[in-house]
Parts: structure tokens; C-alpha cells; sequence
């Protein structure tokens, strides 16, 4: 005789709403942050810089791929205009690109600064 291991009384399980999970957790993980560390270790020849963590947690949860530095001087690459929320500090100083997909299957270029905050190239206006 098998015993009934729920807390619910009549057996069944409440698992909340069927909205569907966009499949990324709230942090990384270990796995995921792994992962991108040996993808910066293979990719040493292109980067100019040594990423922060916050760049580094930034790749891991987006589960970046291709990491190269970027240069953000708008003399030489694209940089939006106005650098808000304080980036203005920013300009100059190397940041890390990688190229990852959305949760709708967008592909996506992010370029991310020291703090791990960013934006995309490839994104429209």
C-alpha cells in the first residue's frame, strides 16, 4: 500500500496559474556562469579588456555567445545618444559584447558595460 505524500488533503497539487515561465531564472547559477567564463577564457584573443562580474553575470544569465570588447568612443562605433542613467562616464572605457537570443527567439547583440547594464545593437528604434 502506497501513502498519499502531498499536504493537500484531496491528493491534488495547487501549481498556481498556467502562465507560461519565460525559461530563464531570477540569477544565473553556477552552471550557466561556468559556462560563461570558459566561452571568455576561448575567446582571450578578442577581448582588449578583463571583464568585470557584472559583465560576466550579464553574459551567464543572457547565456551570451561570440564575447568581444567594444570600444565605446562614438568616433569609432556606434554609442546611443544620449548615454543616459550616468553612462557618460563610460565613454571611452572598453565594454563587453556578445550576441544571445530573447526568450521569443530575437537574436540579440548586448553591449554591456562595467556594471552589467547595456544595450543592443541590434535593437530597433
Amino acid at each position: 500500500m502506497t501513502k498519499n505524500r502531498s499536504t493537500a488533503i484531496s491528493g491534488a497539487h495547487d501549481l498556481g496559474d498556467d502562465a507560461a515561465r519565460s525559461g530563464r531564472a531570477e540569477s544565473a547559477g553556477l552552471a550557466r556562469t561556468a559556462r560563461a567564463l570558459v566561452r571568455l577564457a576561448r575567446a582571450h584573443r578578442r577581448l582588449e579588456h578583463r571583464p568585470t562580474l557584472g559583465q560576466v553575470r550579464a553574459m551567464a544569465y543572457f547565456d551570451g555567445r561570440d564575447p568581444c570588447s567594444y570600444l565605446l568612443d562614438p568616433a569609432v562605433n556606434f554609442v546611443p545618444e544620449p548615454m543616459e542613467f550616468g553612462y557618460e562616464r563610460e565613454l571611452g572605457q572598453r565594454a563587453l559584447c556578445f550576441t544571445c537570443q530573447d526568450p521569443y527567439g530575437r537574436a540579440m547583440e548586448l553591449v554591456m558595460m562595467r556594471d552589467g547594464g547595456g544595450f543592443d545593437l541590434l535593437g530597433g528604434f
